[in-house]
């Protein structure tokens, strides 16, 4: 996949979903995130810490990189959202859009 748009949402939530069964693999049964489009990822009722979210968002970046889509997903614009664009699925879905369509030639 060389542009934009060739990866629609769909193919980031797939990303996503890989790289959460990826980051599942390191992690006790008890601390597994759920691995589907609504789950939560980074919030009160998630059991992924800080931690937990940094290996995250590597896996993520690296399943996007080897589709021809690097970014930089944990940076001051992450931070600066008003909402936490690492929540659940959907809101780092669109996050990643907002992203991919900003760094579009």
């Amino acid at each position: 996949m060389n542009n934009v748009d060739n990866l629609d949402s769909a193919g980031i939530e797939a990303i996503v979903i890989d790289a959460i069964r990826l980051t599942n693999l390191a992690r006790l049964p008890d601390q597994r995130l759920e691995e589907s489009s609504t789950a939560l990822l980074y919030a009160p009722q998630s059991p992924l810490d800080s931690l937990g979210l940094v290996a995250l968002l590597i896996e993520v970046e690296e399943g996007l990189a080897e589709a021809g889509h690097p970014v930089t997903l944990s940076s001051e614009r992450a931070m600066s959202q008003r909402q936490n664009p690492f929540r659940d699925v959907p809101s780092l879905v669109g996050y990643i859009s907002s992203l991919l369509q900003a760094n579009a030639p």
